[in-house]
């Protein structure tokens, strides 16, 4: 796969992963992040797979979730991606809503060719 196919389909993957979280689909979810994934958020909260895919389905409704620029560099089977992630999120135990704007950055590896995220970390802007 060449070097623009891969940025392409990480792009592809980020794209369903914020869509998954909007529709609340854990099985999607679970496909695109890896078993051993470190999901940092970005008040500091560090989850492992099962905690975050936990927090999706119980805590936290998410009614957006949007990329504008996104930059993928591609390392052979490893690609890091970064850029600014607009998500409005509702706690589901107050209703609170809150706006989030943050820079994350993902760390995709591809494994028996398929990729997953395997680290995602973000900071508030």
């Amino acid at each position: 796969m060449t070097e623009a196919k891969v940025q392409q389909e990480i792009i592809r993957l980020e794209q369903a992963r914020c869509r998954a979280l909007v529709e609340a689909n854990i099985d999607s979810l679970q496909k695109l992040v890896s078993d051993d994934v470190v999901h940092v958020h970005a008040n500091g909260k560090t989850d492992d797979k099962q905690a975050y895919l936990a927090m999706v389905g119980k805590q936290i409704r998410f009614l957006e979730a949007g990329r504008e620029a996104f930059d993928v560099r591609v390392y052979g089977n490893t690609a890091i991606a970064t850029g600014r992630l607009d998500q409005v999120i509702e706690m589901k135990q107050t209703a609170k809503r809150i706006d989030m704007h943050v820079m994350t950055t993902q760390v995709w590896v591809q494994r028996d060719g398929a990729w997953q995220q395997v680290s995602f970390h973000a900071t508030n802007l």
